[in-house]
């Protein structure tokens, strides 16, 4: 069950606030092991790595392990295990959400291949300050596109009987097609890009539910790196020359840093299920599920089932005890010390403080 701002709530756990790490779960009972205690359906945003979209699932995350579905569809660039999962796909995209996809597919396969591989963890972090010049930078180039988008919408609404076209006082001119142009020349990052799309259709969807990421804790610094930072500013430039005018509204800075800064420390990754997770093949974002904070030494199992995170108590859990996941994957598990702390401060951003880390072996 979930509050109404997307708090999870049940009989066995109550989310708190703590002094120490932010809002955390506390069993209210105890716990027998291997009971269920929650389930997070609550997907927000997802993406699929690009060179796992031939044999991963769009809707369901089945994994074909290096063989391709039968099921593609190349309009959008995805791929299904079965015609239920790509009718139940298309219906929670929607129209809008399909052009979306159509229009980002079609882009991407007009350019050459880009480098879309993470940044290495050594180069530097943007900092705020850089962060918000690089958004400032583009803000002109945007409210250009902004207007040339404009034009289309009264090209389209007179049916092309109209020779010269405005946008309330400005006049479309030149300047303003060659910005849009411009922008269809930046480098392509198809992941970040499909992070923003992913994102800014679950705000078009689902506008109810928005306060649900916005609570969650935010990172003022999300991006990896200077080149990270790059391609989530000319992703936003390249969705303001290429989205379907009902999402163009959506498509701003505001929008875009809110996904990646709530997403940074709370996103989940999408892995192999039969073999402790070796492929990482994408992630996501269940807002509820975030709620659950680390232990190297973690009391409660998550188990990926489908779109649906299961957690279930992996030992007795005592009332009043914290209720813990683990961030790690299978083998990160396995690290010594302070290669798992290296691992988490790099990926989520804390210093890990749990039973395990605190014995120095």
């Amino acid at each position: 069950m979930l509050s109404l701002d997307g708090v999870p709530t049940s009989s066995l756990f109550q989310v708190c606030n703590t002094p120490h790490s932010g809002r955390a779960a506390f069993a209210t009972r105890s716990i027998p092991a291997n009971t269920v205690i929650f389930r997070s359906d609550d997907l927000t945003l997802s993406v699929l790595l690009r060179e796992y979209r031939r044999e991963v699932c769009a809707q369901c995350f089945m994994y074909e392990h290096g063989r391709d579905l039968k099921i593609r569809d190349q309009a959008v660039g995805f791929a299904f295990c079965s015609e239920q999962c790509q009718v139940k796909w298309q219906a929670d995209t929607g129209d809008v959400g399909i052009q979306a996809w159509t229009a980002v597919e079609k882009l991407v396969k007009l350019r050459s291949k880009e480098d879309s591989e993470m940044v290495d963890a050594d180069l530097p972090r943007p900092s705020r300050k850089d962060i918000t010049n690089a958004w400032n930078s583009v803000e002109a180039q945007a409210n250009l596109i902004r207007i040339a988008r404009q034009e289309f919408r009264v090209r389209v609404h007179l049916n092309g009987a109209a020779e010269v076209h405005t946008n309330g006082d400005v006049q479309v001119t030149k300047q303003h097609r060659k910005a849009l142009q411009k922008a269809l020349l930046n480098l392509i990052n198809p992941d970040i890009m499909s992070f923003c799309v992913s994102g800014l259709l679950w705000i078009f969807n689902k506008p109810e539910e928005r306060e649900r990421v916005i609570r969650l804790a935010a990172d003022p610094t999300p991006y990896h790196s200077v080149d990270d930072l790059r391609f989530f500013t000319t992703s936003y430039l390249h969705l303001l020359a290429i989205m379907p005018l009902p999402l163009l509204s959506l498509v701003t800075t505001e929008n875009i840093f809110t996904l990646s800064s709530r997403d940074s420390h709370n996103s989940f990754g999408i892995r192999s299920l039969e073999d402790e997770g070796s492929e990482f093949f994408g992630y996501g974002c269940w807002p509820a599920a975030s709620y659950f904070n680390h232990s190297c030494s973690p009391n409660v199992e998550k188990l990926r089932v489908g779109r649906t995170w299961e957690f279930r108590a992996g030992k007795d859990i005592e009332e009043g005890e914290e209720v813990c996941i683990t961030y790690l994957s299978g083998e990160e598990r396995k690290l010594s010390r302070g290669k798992r702390m290296g691992t988490l401060r790099k990926n989520w951003g804390f210093e890990c403080q749990c039973e395990r880390c605190e014995v120095v072996l």
